[in-house]
C-alpha cells in the first residue's frame, strides 16, 4: 500500500498534520533537495507519493529534477505554494524554464498578441 509524505514549510505543516498526512517540515529549498535525495534513495513501496511545496520544487537542481522524472516510484508531485503578488510572472518564468529544459534553448514569446 502506498504512503503519502508532504515536504512543506513549518507554517503549512500543521494543516497537513491535522489532515492526517505524514509531513517533513523544512526551512529552505536546499534542505528539501537533500531530503528528496534521501527519500529517493530509500526503497519505495509501490504507490508511494511525495508531495513537495511548489517553491521548494521549483528551486530543485536540474539533475535532481531529471532523476525525479525518470522514476516510476515514488511519484513526486507539486503542491501549489499559494497565491502571491507576482503569481503571473512566476508562472510565466516557470513555464519558460520547463520549455527551456525540454527543448534545450530558451524560447521567448511576444506578449503583444496575447489579447487576440
Amino acid at each position: 500500500m502506498g504512503h503519502l509524505t508532504v515536504v512543506t514549510t513549518p507554517e503549512l505543516e500543521p494543516g497537513y498534520r491535522l489532515a492526517g498526512v505524514a509531513t517533513r517540515s523544512l526551512e529552505s529549498a536546499g534542505a528539501a533537495a537533500e531530503l528528496l535525495d534521501e527519500l529517493l534513495d530509500e526503497q519505495p513501496n509501490e504507490g508511494d507519493v511525495v508531495a513537495v511545496h511548489e517553491p521548494f520544487f521549483n528551486a530543485l537542481p536540474s539533475t535532481l529534477r531529471r532523476r525525479i522524472d525518470s522514476l516510476t516510484s515514488p511519484l513526486v508531485v507539486v503542491l501549489p505554494g499559494g497565491e502571491g503578488a507576482n503569481v503571473e510572472a512566476e508562472r510565466r518564468a516557470q513555464h519558460l524554464r520547463i520549455l527551456w529544459e525540454a527543448v534545450g534553448y530558451q524560447i521567448a514569446f511576444d506578449r503583444k498578441d496575447d489579447s487576440a
